[in-house]
């Protein structure tokens, strides 16, 4: 598959575009696009413009409303529950977060429920959201089922991903943002889009036996085994269960039933570490990079680098050559 670099004003204009000739509202489009091309300009091209289409042809069907009115119902004094108004999730989790990061500032702690949305993009966007401010963050969010739960041979866990960012100071913030999952779905997207296989361990066929090939895939295993397998769970418990959403199998699917309403739920958590004491978290942070990139390499390694540095370089590479999408993408953005 061809691969072609697109300057990243001229993606994010494309795929502004694309989302308002949908019928997407201009506030709405220029949110998404933003996410989409944050994700592609950080190597996360699984949740980047790929999914322009998807989110298009919802709209269509009738899966999601253009037009949502969110509402946000405080229940404590850093508590509220955001409800997205079967929405686009990018927006409802960017407005959930500056609403997480106001309680935050004013009460240490900002806990931002989010019910009836859609898919959000990469949870890395809001991190960093609340990184730029100085504030720590817990970003996590359920998704339809994918992901066979340890010892299962068959799909029982959305790949439920999770995030954590943190200040640095005088830096970029380490920013950690992961899929229960051994890989997320949309990599197996990407490995299908661009023809390339992919690693032994990240996904079962029909029948349960790991495959390499992403067209045979039909289920993603769980990363570290247990391990991911019960955070799966602990992050549908702390997201749909918690208001009174989906689990599991009860989730709409993302590539299936487009006329229906996704009814998924995120989580946001913001915390102010100047209410901590008055250490200053971000300084410490730095401290806790630069000793991080003082240890040993182990063979192979050039140095040791902490989470969200191979991302801040792809992004610069980005800025300086493009970013890189493959050429079908390229034709369907452009496509009057």
């Amino acid at each position: 598959m061809t691969t072609i670099r697109i300057n990243i004003k001229e993606l994010y204009r494309l795929a502004f575009n694309k989302l308002r000739t949908a019928g997407y509202p201009e506030k709405v489009a220029a949110e998404v696009a933003d996410v989409l091309v944050h994700a592609d300009s950080r190597g996360v091209h699984s949740h980047g413009v790929i999914r322009v289409e998807h989110y298009c042809h919802r709209l269509e069907k009738g899966g999601m409303k253009a037009n949502a009115s969110f509402s946000i119902d405080k229940i404590a004094p850093s508590v509220a529950i955001l409800d997205g108004d079967d929405g686009m999730g990018h927006s409802a989790m960017i407005a959930a977060t500056k609403e997480a990061m106001a309680l935050a500032k004013d009460n240490a702690l900002g806990f931002v429920s989010v019910k009836n949305t859609s898919h959000c993009g990469a949870l890395s966007y809001f991190a960093e959201m609340a990184a730029e401010q100085g504030l720590i963050s817990i970003a996590m969010t359920q998704t339809d089922t994918c992901v066979a739960p340890y010892g299962g041979a068959e799909r029982f866990w959305g790949t439920n991903p999770i995030a954590f960012g943190f200040p640095v100071k005088d830096s970029d913030p380490v920013i950690i943002d992961m899929a229960t999952s051994a890989t997320a779905f949309g990599k197996l997207l990407h490995a299908k889009e661009t023809g390339s296989d992919i690693a032994l361990g990240l996904a079962i066929d029909k029948d349960g036996v790991e495959t390499t090939d992403p067209h045979a895939a039909t289920t993603l295993l769980p990363f570290g085994q247990h391990k991911g397998s019960g955070l799966a769970l602990a992050i549908d418990a702390l997201t749909g269960m918690l208001v009174g959403g989906n689990f599991s199998n009860h989730i709409v699917r993302m590539y299936d039933d487009y006329d229906k309403m996704r009814k998924l739920a995120s989580l946001i958590i913001v915390i102010d570490p100047a209410k901590f004491g008055g250490h200053s978290f971000a300084g410490m942070m730095a401290q806790m990079v630069m000793e991080l990139h003082q240890v040993k390499p182990a063979p192979g390694f050039d140095k040791v680098m902490a989470p969200n540095e191979p991302q801040v370089a792809y992004l610069a590479d980005c800025e300086n050559y493009g970013v890189p999408i493959s050429e079908s993408i390229h034709q369907y953005l452009t496509r009057p």
